[in-house]
């Protein structure tokens, strides 16, 4: 900063060689304490700041952008775990219709029959655990608005 003032200030030598400036000022004193008024670190204009609106709307909007952005969020895991609940449901009564129709026989299964069940069985447990996962975290999220506006 000391740097960039002495460089734009003149000497005494070089203002006393400059009429136009002797004639504005009248002496050197004058002259250095005008530069030093518009190169002071107090001088602020406003239009050359990044921003010269009002802290508090600043503020304001900043926090109901966040709230946007969480409202939004939140819309996205309702319809994510709402997207998974027929699947879940699909698959359980899949396993339901597939068991029953196995427990009706009279005698044991066979094996193919045995890994059919078993995969719809564990198909059926991966959809209801994805189901409860996106429900979990949707309720977790929308329900900590404070942790994630804070």
């Amino acid at each position: 900063m000391v740097d960039a003032i002495n460089s734009n200030i003149l000497t005494s030598n070089e203002f006393e060689k400059d009429n136009s400036l002797k004639t504005k000022y009248g002496s050197y004193d004058n002259y250095i304490a005008a530069q030093l008024k518009s190169t002071s670190i107090h001088n602020f204009d406003i239009s050359k700041l990044k921003s010269s609106g009002n802290p508090s709307d600043l503020i304001r909007e900043y926090f109901n952008k966040r709230h946007e952005a969480f409202n939004a969020k939140s819309e996205e895991l309702i319809a994510r775990y709402q997207a998974l609940a027929p699947l879940a449901s699909q698959a359980k009564a899949e396993y339901t219709a597939y068991a029953t129709k196995i427990n009706a026989q009279n005698g044991d299964p066979s094996l193919t029959q045995e890994a059919k069940l078993n995969r719809l069985k564990n198909a059926s447990s991966e959809a209801e655990f994805n189901y409860d996962a996106a429900l979990k975290t949707a309720l977790y999220h929308t329900h900590s608005a404070t942790q994630f506006l804070a």
